[in-house]
């Protein structure tokens, strides 16, 4: 028969188990190595999909936008839409080039996506980055000023190019762990993306 206090101890650990998203949990002095197999886990995630929302905020202004990103090796695809489908548009890229094509069909090109969306917006946005960050790595070619791992060997915040990224939530797909929720920061610019709808490969 359980004790009441080996029920407790049961009941505690279900819960750090919900909260962590079911992750495995490892002690501090074997975190770095759980991270270095996390990281190389993902060198060789080169196609994926997601759906997901991104809410905005800078300079006073918000918006909220619907996503879907398609990554196939350099070459990417992102659909964006605000509410009811409102202002859509497709960015497609690939390194040296970026192009826009909005709902009327106007179109607009350039070589890289922040250079494209600092020109049609007037905010330069870490989209490059972006793509290791939404699949939970730092960013390729960037220094890391800061990282932070969490108690399963994940990154929990790390800094990079004058940006904040807090991982927020996980989810597993295929037996990776990939995250559902991105928080950035830089300045007076804010940005959450909600994650779901994870598909590796050609999905």
């Amino acid at each position: 028969m359980t004790s009441r206090w080996g029920a407790r101890l049961l009941a505690g650990l279900l819960a750090v188990g919900v909260l962590s998203g079911c992750a495995l949990l490892v002690p501090e002095d074997e975190r770095q190595a759980h991270y270095e197999a996390f990281l190389e886990e993902r060198s060789e995630l080169r196609d994926w999909s997601v759906r997901g929302r991104a809410a905005l905020r800078a300079d006073g202004e918000a918006v909220s936008l619907s996503l879907r990103w398609q990554q196939r090796g350099e070459s990417y695809t992102i659909n964006l839409s605000g509410p009811f489908g409102a202002g859509a548009v497709r960015i497609e890229g690939q390194p040296g080039q970026v192009t826009l094509r909005d709902g009327a069909g106007q179109s607009a090109t350039a070589q890289s996506p922040e250079d494209l969306l600092a020109a049609q917006t007037g905010h330069r946005l870490p989209v490059t980055a972006l793509r290791d960050w939404i699949v939970g790595r730092p960013a390729a070619g960037l220094g890391v000023d800061e990282l932070s791992l969490d108690r399963a060997g994940r990154p929990d915040r790390l800094e990079q190019a004058g940006w904040e990224v807090d991982f927020q939530g996980w989810t597993e797909v295929d037996g990776m762990d990939l995250p559902s929720r991105v928080d950035l920061h830089s300045g007076s610019t804010q940005m959450r993306v909600a994650l779901s709808g994870w598909s590796r490969g050609d999905g």
